[in-house]
């Protein structure tokens, strides 16, 4: 494993759970997989203090293990450590889409890794029982008595269990919450060799032979890993015996609204009494579906980059659509599936309607902003008089027979339904129009189907991020020569200079700043045996993904660097931390610390903000080039 990526996690596993739990975490990123004895071996603890540290990590999903002929095996999960450093915009995100009571939930679920519906009730204090003290999670994680009064007095509190049931329900519907299944604890590789020996067992008992059966065999074992992976999966079921427990989400879709029965919800106060069998199971387990946050990542990045070649009305109209296709995605890529072309992708592509996006707009976006107008003096035909053209006028944009003119002085409260209609189709034939392709027209049904080309996109954006990191660090010229190289290909230096209008001598420094940081690279190619450099030619090239990897290993060098930082600050102002970090000081700072106390704190609260805003714009790098690329093709 990488030196910066396993340092990085190993630092948050510290700053969040203590020293024990990140000496097990550290101890198995840098062995790998360990028994129970052995991981005490290595890290130099004691069993008794290996067990209470993998209990803490088991429960955040931060340690996978598998258990065989009574021996359990332990594997550090690198991909839920590093997410614990997005859990602040993760909170963020849920807030803004679904209010500060759902951001309440994902906050304590990320903090608690995992949790029953019932002890979520009791933490919240509307279980039936409303019992308000000792609440457990799951046996391993509780709500203290502060956290309980904060969620009583504060917005995020729960009334009745009813409105929490709600809730949970419509953050698992949207895929935000899911469901915790047995199989997700295991490592990946068991998980793997499990699969292929049920598969060999029941389709394969004469053994793989052939290409042929090779290829059928990897794809039965995906789809059976797949099954696993949205219905879930324990031992038994594993093995061919079901086990009686009712799937939360069905295979390959979407759940549907009411299918964790939410019907007849009202979130009044005195309604639970008729939410009687239309409320969650109580021995529901949720976790944070961390995939499904990626996803609305995604979009977010999208949209920021359409405002910037586009408007931010198009922007927001292009926000619309990606959250309706959204509700159609489950995750980024998924390497259970295996995508043969780009036809193959394009027809498997979830598709959304301009109704969908009429319907998901929000109502106060100014329409006719962004859109082009002739003469800003002339008024809509249709709006003035009711007359109707059915062609293209110098003074304004006319939709067709729709003949409704895009005149900025329209307010969005002022458009009807069909007005409404007519710009925000012109606003997806901006972004149909754009080089970029931020959307596709498919078909014209719904008023229009649309589709999104994430694999394209995300190429895009990777190549904006890398042009923008080598305009910091080489200038101008090194970007132009990037992007030549992208565009064209394999180039000479004459080729070069030709297509970026600049002289030989002029680009063979930047060739070689480039070739040395290891953004470029040179082959070459003799033109006759003697290989002389006089006879030699030699081809510049750019690979996007090789300098991503590059790129990305020094964003995660980068992070580590930040949290070490926070660290020795941290120690600097530690004990006026320590002093404003006491219970009987925290609202009472003016009565409890001096004048100079209060500075110093200050300058601690502005060094940290600063290092964690330079963390979160780190970590956005980290999720363009390790979350949102798509696979290769295979054959």
């Amino acid at each position: 494993m990488a030196q910066h990526i396993a340092e990085l996690c190993t630092l948050l596993v510290d700053d969040l759970y203590g020293n024990l739990s990140s000496r097990v975490f550290a101890t198995l990123v840098r062995v790998g997989r360990l028994t129970l004895g052995n991981v005490a071996h290595h890290s130099g603890l004691s069993a008794r203090q290996v067990k209470h540290g993998l209990v803490v990590l088991i429960q955040q999903h931060l340690v996978l293990h598998s258990t065989q002929d009574s021996v359990t095996h332990y594997e550090a999960n690198v991909q839920q450590a590093y997410a614990l450093v997005r859990s602040g915009k993760i909170i963020k995100l849920v807030e803004d889409r679904f209010g500060e009571a759902a951001g309440g939930i994902v906050s304590n679920l990320l903090l608690l890794g995992h949790a029953r519906v019932k002890d979520l009730a009791e933490a919240y204090g509307v279980s039936k029982k409303h019992g308000l003290n000792g609440a457990q999670v799951n046996g391993n994680a509780s709500l203290n008595t502060e956290e309980k009064e904060k969620e009583r007095t504060g917005s995020q509190h729960f009334k009745t269990l009813g409105q929490l049931h709600k809730e949970l329900g419509r953050l698992l519907n949207e895929g935000f919450l899911k469901e915790v299944w047995p199989v997700q604890f295991k490592p990946e590789a068991d998980v793997q060799t499990e699969a292929e020996l049920i598969v060999t067992r029941d389709q394969y008992k004469g053994g793989v032979k052939g290409t042929k059966q090779t290829v059928q065999f990897n794809e039965d074992v995906r789809a059976l890993k797949r099954k696993w992976r949205d219905e879930g999966a324990d031992e038994d079921r594993a093995n061919g015996q079901a086990n009686g427990t009712k799937p939360a989400r069905p295979v390959s879709k979407r759940v549907k609204i009411n299918k964790y029965a939410m019907n007849g919800m009202s979130g009044h106060a005195n309604d639970d009494d008729d939410l009687v069998g239309s409320l969650l199971d109580e021995e529901l387990i949720v976790r944070v579906n961390i995939d499904r946050c990626n996803v609305a990542f995604r979009s977010q990045q999208l949209v920021e980059f359409c405002s910037r070649y586009i408007s931010e009305s198009t922007a927001m109209v292009y926000e619309a659509l990606l959250q309706r296709l959204e509700t159609k995605i489950e995750r980024c890529h998924d390497l259970l599936v295996i995508v043969k072309d780009e036809i193959e992708e394009r027809e498997t592509a979830p598709l959304v309607t301009l109704l969908e996006v009429s319907n998901a707009l929000d109502k106060n976006v100014d329409l006719a902003a962004g859109l082009w107008s002739g003469n800003d003096n002339q008024t809509s035909s249709a709006g003035s008089n009711g007359n109707k053209t059915n062609n293209y006028e110098d003074e304004g944009y006319v939709e067709e027979e729709d003949s409704f003119q895009v005149n900025g002085s329209h307010r969005a409260d002022q458009l009807t339904a069909r007005d409404k209609m007519i710009h925000i189709k012109s606003h997806l034939q901006l972004l149909c129009d754009d080089p970029r392709r931020f959307v596709t027209w498919v078909g014209s049904r719904g008023g229009g189907e649309y589709r999104v080309n994430f694999r394209a996109l995300t190429s895009s954006l990777i190549q904006y991020e890398l042009e923008k990191s080598v305009t910091a660090r080489f200038g101008a010229l090194a970007t132009r020569l990037v992007r030549a190289l992208h565009t064209k290909g394999k180039l000479d230096e004459k080729q070069a200079c030709n297509i970026c209008l600049v002289k030989q001598k002029d680009i063979r420094v930047h060739f070689a700043a480039l070739q040395e940081a290891g953004y470029v690279d040179t082959q070459e190619i003799p033109k006759d045996n003697s290989r002389q450099p006089s006879r030699t030619i030699y081809l510049w090239s750019f690979d996007q993904s090789r300098c991503r990897e590059l790129v990305l290993h020094d964003t995660y060098k980068a992070m580590c660097k930040l949290l070490h930082r926070m660290k020795v600050e941290r120690r600097r102002y530690k004990a006026v931390i320590d002093k404003a970090e006491r219970t009987d000081v925290i609202g009472n700072e003016d009565r409890y610390l001096t004048g100079m106390e209060k500075q110093t704190l200050s300058q601690w609260r502005d060094s940290e903000e600063k290092l964690l805003t330079q963390l979160s714009r780190q970590d956005e790098l980290v999720t363009l080039f390790r979350d949102f690329p798509m696979p290769p093709f295979e054959p």
